[in-house]
């Protein structure tokens, strides 16, 4: 099988087509051999800063000398940047044979694309002999594909908020319950300090593991935003560099913290300084510099990543002057909600459609636009190629933009920049 054939396997198989369960992931690793216990790993869920809690802590466990598999979803450019070793992307050649093994592996044609994708991590951190894995989960937890993984390190619920409702139930208190499915009898379960509606529920859950509550997230003493860095300083006093820019991150580097420690891994001071100084995880208040502009992409897509995202606009030297935003969404989202936070900052709107087939039509998104910032002056453009090469051209737009709304369009628009995977 060649790599394009791979590709072509994938999107017959439609990744918003969702269908929850661990039966025909466990029948289908079995077939090859269970490579998802032969890798220890690293379990994480929650609403949102799973992929940056993720990414810090395979940075780590690569800077202290070990062979570290990282799975992520969705992709930003390439499918290929969900399956990670030590940081490089998993290659066309090792992708494709992946692919035809667990085809080769589902006769029957009934895994998800997620769940193949889930096989091919799986297979490959097996095959490159990782030492350790570092897993995010892709919807909730309890019936997500990566939760096979019986023992896991450690395991993370980073945030409960509303999302995926349809799918993890309408209250907090059922959305918990999902997430934290993926805590292990005997194993750390580690949580931070949670919405009341939540937090019993998780605690609870982590109860059946060890339980690891993070009560203190780190602080930021300083940011250097040009080049999309902060320094945090933990509730001991310790401060180090992380390369990643957000309100929320300190959270997550407590968290990842927390997990190491209870891992018992033993990962020395050095390694954690090099790895949080390293994880370059794109898309998540992101600045890409283009001429004398600067572009935010983020792909914050419910209202929890949108307060977020308000939280750190509203930090950051860009928000001091005009900013036009390029926004999408996707239709099975909160528009209302994720635009609440950013209404006070919305004057200059350009709406267009993520590259999704679950995308909100902009029509409908600008209407939405129009009631949370009744002041805004809103167009519609055709994509987000379009809007940003409109604003680039345009000597009298503002030389700040965002691009944000979903980790679709968030993609779309660092290709357009130039980006590859």
């Amino acid at each position: 099988m060649t790599y394009a054939e791979a590709l072509a396997v994938l999107e017959a198989r439609q990744e918003t087509r969702v269908e929850l369960g661990l039966a025909r992931m466990r029948a289908h690793l079995a077939r090859l051999g269970d490579p998802h216990e032969a890798v220890p790993a690293f379990h994480v869920a929650g609403t949102n800063g799973k992929g940056s809690t993720c990414a810090m802590l395979a940075a780590v466990l690569a800077a202290s000398g070990r062979r570290t598999g990282l799975y992520i979803s969705p992709h930003l450019i390439s499918p290929r940047e969900r399956v990670r070793v030590d940081g490089a992307p998993i290659s066309e050649r090792a992708f494709a044979d992946a692919v035809a093994r667990a085809l080769a592996a589902d006769a029957a044609g009934e895994l998800t694309y997620f769940e193949l994708m889930t096989s091919v991590a799986f297979q490959h951190f097996a095959r490159r002999r990782c030492d350790v894995a570092v897993l995010e989960t892709g919807l909730g937890g309890r019936l997500d594909a990566t939760n096979v993984v019986s023992a896991p390190l450690a395991a993370i619920v980073t945030s409960i908020d509303f999302d995926h409702m349809q799918y993890l139930g309408d209250t907090l208190a059922q959305i918990a319950r999902e997430k934290a499915a993926i805590f292990k009898r005997g194993r750390p379960a580690v949580y931070p300090e949670l919405p009341r509606a939540a937090a019993s529920v998780v605690a609870a859950a982590a109860r059946a593991g060890v339980p690891v509550p993070v009560r203190r997230a780190w602080t930021t003493t300083g940011v250097d935003w040009a080049r999309g860095r902060q320094t945090l300083r933990s509730p001991d006093g310790r401060r180090c560099r992380l390369g990643l820019l957000g309100a929320r991150q300190g959270r997550n580097a407590a968290l990842a913290r927390a997990a190491l420690e209870a891992s018992g891994l033993g990962v020395d001071e050095r390694s954690w300084r090099r790895g949080l100084a390293a994880p370059g995880w794109h898309g998540r208040f992101e600045p890409v510099r283009l001429g004398r502009r600067t572009l935010i992409v983020d792909g914050g897509h419910n209202p929890e990543a949108a307060r977020a995202l308000a939280a750190t606009w509203r930090a950051s030297p860009w928000s001091r002057r005009p900013a036009r935003w390029i926004l999408g969404l996707l239709r099975d989202k909160d528009a209302a909600g994720v635009l609440r936070p950013l209404s006070a900052f919305l004057r200059d709107v350009v709406i267009v459609r993520p590259p999704s087939p679950r995308a909100l039509e902009p029509d409908a998104l600008a209407e939405a636009v129009r009631r949370a910032a009744p002041r805004a002056r809103v167009t519609i453009e055709s994509g987000v190629e379009t809007a940003l090469a409109a604003w680039r051209r345009d000597r009298g737009a503002p030389d700040a933009a965002v691009c944000a709304g979903s980790l679709y369009l968030a993609g779309a628009a660092l290709k357009a920049c130039g980006r590859t995977a």
